[in-house]
């Protein structure tokens, strides 16, 4: 097999996205990453991320593939489980406090840090869009993550995703009411679910 074959081979079965270190892991010249992305066979999305073009085109598994460490957070985690109907003009994912990132980000991304015992919880593998696995948090995570003083979610998309959960048939009350205490906003969550429940 040439290079050429075992990176088709390997993008088949990684879902079109292929870096460095796994081109490493793999017998295939870093130098043929660049020579495929001078050639348009593959792009670059990052420094050492490489994906397959045309097949790709999912910008949430892309940001996920460049920023690994990061988990779908707040709006983008209610749209990606289906509770708002509006796609996010910026994505917004969250990271363990001690991770670092360039503040020229060249991406639609706003970023935010927790504590590990913070960034932990509810982290969840879904389908983007575009029908690749990411990570998120779950929905009772996020819906008070919406609802924290701090970078609260507007009005309307609280509404929306507090509708959009009562008619959940899988939710779980038990893990709504344990993360609301976690996260401080019992009081708030407990006001909707009496309203809407």
């Amino acid at each position: 097999m040439t290079q050429t074959e075992i990176i088709d081979e390997f993008l088949k079965q990684n879902q079109g996205q292929i870096n460095t270190k796994e081109a490493k892991e793999n017998g295939i010249s870093t130098k043929m990453l660049s020579w495929l992305y001078s050639k348009g066979k593959l792009d670059r999305i990052a420094r050492g991320v490489y994906i397959k073009p045309y097949e790709f085109g999912d910008d949430v598994s892309a940001l996920q593939f460049r920023f690994s460490k990061g988990v779908y957070f707040k709006d983008t985690s209610l749209f990606l489980h289906g509770m708002i109907d509006r796609t996010p003009d910026t994505y917004e994912m969250n990271f363990p406090l001690t991770y670092s990132y360039s503040a020229d980000l060249d991406v639609p991304l706003k970023i935010y840090r927790q504590k590990n015992e913070l960034y932990d919880i509810g982290i969840e593998e879904i389908k983007s869009p575009g029908g690749h696995y990411v990570v998120a948090y779950n929905v009772e995570r996020t819906l008070c993550d919406i609802l924290r003083s701090r970078d609260r979610s507007d009005a309307e998309t609280i509404k929306q995703a507090m509708n959009s959960y009562v008619k959940i048939s899988d939710k779980k009350l038990d893990r709504l009411t344990e993360y609301s205490k976690i996260f401080k906003v019992q009081k708030e969550i407990s006001n909707y679910m009496e309203v809407l429940l």
